[in-house]
């Protein structure tokens, strides 16, 4: 297993964002994180990448605690997400989001992009190295345009891409398809599963139950900062627990 989360526990002013939560991911797989809005799944991934600290449990990254470690630690040893909101740096352009994302220390980028003049054969691979990522999701044609000057779908698109431009083992996707049109969630899926076929794991928070379906290997459901179901899309679709979280909520499974 890559990840193993164990009797993870999160409380804010006395109400219970997660609790008990349980699960595992293995490695070369794409696991959903689902469960209706309020349901705890935003705050596992802020346990996971260190931004909040749990008051219970355990979370560990090939075999290793992690718990207690800062933001930038966990992400050197191979663990990187996007958000639910879009967090590009609109005013660098597609490639420069990349190369921020690939140097682990933003001085070092700032005075390549402020001195060109002075790149290194190092910043040239690199460059290189972004430029399949952006071939990857599509966009290698904007890769001197503004991140700001590109559509919603295509943002998402980069924050991907800026992901993979880490290099981390495990990718943590915070609603990769919401918001955007059919193609656009479509190209997503494909992009997703290649890189699961390149080696990659994944795990993502969606509630398009239909891209959930097309593309999960195992599918974790949180309700009430719990975890109360876990298994294949169709089990889950036909687990009692699950049909009672999303009651109400028009939700097709």
């Amino acid at each position: 297993m890559l990840l193993k989360i164990k009797q993870l526990e999160k409380h804010f002013n006395g109400i219970k964002a997660v609790r008990d939560c349980d699960f595992i991911v293995d490695e070369n797989k794409i696991v959903a994180l689902i469960g209706p809005n309020g349901s705890g799944k935003t705050t596992v991934f802020n346990l996971i990448t260190g931004l909040v600290k749990p008051d219970k449990g355990d979370i560990h990254f090939k075999g290793e605690p992690i718990i207690g470690l800062q933001p930038y630690q966990i992400a050197r040893l191979g663990i990187s997400r996007t958000f639910q909101l879009i967090r590009l740096f609109p005013k660098l352009t597609a490639m420069e989001n990349l190369l921020l994302a690939k140097h682990r220390e933003g001085e070092n980028f700032l005075s390549t992009i402020l001195k060109p003049k002075h790149i290194k054969h190092e910043e040239k691979a690199n460059r290189e190295r972004c430029l399949e990522f952006l071939e990857l999701v599509d966009l290698e044609d904007k890769s001197n345009s503004h991140a700001e000057s590109l559509s919603y779908g295509q943002q998402k698109l980069l924050e991907i891409a800026r992901v993979l431009a880490t290099e981390s083992d495990l990718l943590l996707l915070d609603e990769p398809v919401s918001g955007i049109n059919p193609i656009m969630r479509e190209k997503i899926k494909d992009i997703l599963i290649k890189l699961k076929k390149e080696g990659k794991t994944i795990l993502f928070i969606e509630h398009d139950m239909r891209f959930v379906i097309d593309i999960a290997d195992k599918v974790v459901v949180m309700d009430h900062g719990e975890e109360i179901a876990i298994g294949t899309p169709k089990q889950i679709q036909k687990n009692p627990k699950v049909l009672q979280a999303y009651l109400g909520k028009k939700v097709k499974l």
